[in-house]
């Protein structure tokens, strides 16, 4: 199963944006069982397996692939369709 990993911190006011902008509308369009949420002050070493240097930071997993997005907007339309495996382009 396609997956999105969410890195944040609960500090983070950057974080807060772009989880209600962006990840939790998200969530409900393809649902939860395809969203992680991980605070990378919480853990770690989660953080550091996925090479996460700044936050928020998106990883899309596909399988043993990553592919990631840093910071700044995503096409939620289009990532959603990617999740349910409609579409190979993220």
């Amino acid at each position: 199963m396609r997956k999105l990993i969410f890195f944040h911190a609960s500090w983070c006011p950057p974080c807060r944006f772009y989880e209600n902008q962006f990840i939790s509308p998200l969530e409900e369009m393809v649902g939860a069982e395809h969203i992680e949420r991980v605070d990378a002050w919480k853990e770690p070493w989660k953080a550091e397996k996925y090479m996460v240097d700044r936050l928020p930071t998106v990883v899309l997993l596909d399988g043993e692939t990553a592919h990631m997005i840093r910071t700044g907007s995503i096409d939620i339309e289009k990532v959603a369709e990617w999740l349910k495996g409609e579409s190979d382009n993220a």
